[in-house]
């Protein structure tokens, strides 16, 4: 078996061996994890455009299944933000990472409310 130094994580790791694709095993393999993880059936996406702009702009009550992801989500970006307000200097960047993360929030909700459409 072929291994190579790893000064990290250390001193020897096996190699893994590339495919003809270029790809390592490994990555085959967590490919196919992910794909199994994955939902069987995604909606098809839609543009929003004329005729379903007035649909796209409604409130879209959420059911059981849908508070459950939106906890989760939410539970998942207020742990980020936590972490990045304890570590990160309180610096103009610090103050976009935040807003990026209330903005994942709210991109989130949505994908949640239209499962997927939009």
């Amino acid at each position: 078996m072929d291994y190579e130094k790893n000064e990290r994580m250390g001193p020897l790791t096996p190699l893994t061996p590339m495919t003809e694709t270029g790809g390592s095993g490994r990555a085959r393999e967590f490919g196919q994890i992910l794909g199994q993880m994955a939902p069987q059936t995604m909606p098809a996406t839609e543009r929003i455009a004329l005729h379903n702009v007035d649909e796209a702009f409604t409130y879209q009550p959420w059911d059981g299944q849908q508070q459950d992801a939106g906890a989760q989500v939410r539970e998942a970006l207020v742990a980020a933000a936590k972490t990045i307000l304890r570590t990160v200097p309180d610096t103009p960047l610090r103050s976009q990472a935040l807003a990026d993360l209330f903005a994942a929030r709210m991109k989130s909700n949505a994908a949640i409310s239209f499962r997927g459409r939009f």
